[in-house]
């Protein structure tokens, strides 16, 4: 359900763990409308520094448009650790948003 992919850099192990943990609130809560989510972990600048730590995350939700957040950092695990608290957010507000308009009266 979890794909997380980088570019420029090898995922280490604590990385993927790090990114899991932070995504797993999410996955409890909605794991049963969410189809897939990719992660992409990138550093724009090398070894120049600056904030150049990005993370794109990709929610696929069922019969919902994608949710996608992205940040850019100094360090890459505030990047991971601020998309994902975002992702969650977007998707609790997807959620709520297709409630709200499936209680509506059809309009005639």
């Amino acid at each position: 359900m979890i794909d997380i992919q980088s570019q420029n850099f090898s995922v280490t192990e604590a990385m993927k763990t790090h990114t899991e943990e932070k995504l797993q609130p999410m996955i409890r809560n909605y794991g049963d409308r969410i189809i897939n989510v990719h992660v992409h972990l990138s550093d724009e600048n090398g070894p120049k520094g600056g904030e150049a730590q990005h993370c794109l995350i990709h929610v696929e939700l069922q019969k919902m448009p994608t949710v996608v957040i992205e940040d850019s950092e100094e360090n890459l695990y505030a990047a991971i650790d601020n998309c994902c608290h975002r992702a969650e957010r977007a998707v609790r507000k997807a959620m709520e948003k297709k409630q709200t308009l499936s209680r509506k009266p059809a309009e005639i």
